[in-house]
């Protein structure tokens, strides 16, 4: 009996640690969302599942491919930089927006997201602009 309540116990306490959160800081204020649904969609990639916009987690990061071009955070909810050569396992996502509200069969959600309205957007600026400044010396 006292196996199975420690068993039981440890069961709990490991299942707690798979469902964690995330905390941004806004304002000086810490705003908790927890962690989305995610869906495999090839090796080592993940995509949130039913999402309005095609969200990956890869390599310890949240990847967006927003207006022609990547951006990371650790966070789906913001703080998303710029990234010039996203990794292997995002460069090989051929149609990133096929991932649009994308789940399996029989999927049933777990844990919603933030709604998309909610998510802080990259900050788009032409890498372009500064190359050409840069060889113009």
């Amino acid at each position: 009996m006292r196996n199975t309540i420690v068993s039981m116990l440890f069961a709990a306490a490991l299942a707690g640690g798979c469902y964690g959160s995330e905390v941004q800081y806004r304002g000086g204020v810490a705003v908790t969302a927890s962690t989305p649904d995610l869906v495999y969609v090839q090796p080592g990639v993940g995509v949130i599942a039913d999402y309005d916009e095609p969200i990956f987690y890869a390599d310890n990061y949240y990847w967006w491919f927003y207006n022609g071009a990547w951006y990371r955070s650790n966070y789906y909810t913001g703080g998303w930089v710029y990234v010039s050569s996203p990794s292997v396992r995002i460069a090989r996502i051929g149609n990133p927006y096929y991932y649009r509200h994308y789940r399996p069969h029989n999927y049933v959600v777990r844990h919603r997201p933030v709604p998309v309205h909610r998510i802080q957007r990259p900050v788009v600026r032409d890498h372009r602009a500064t190359r050409e400044r840069y060889y113009r010396r």
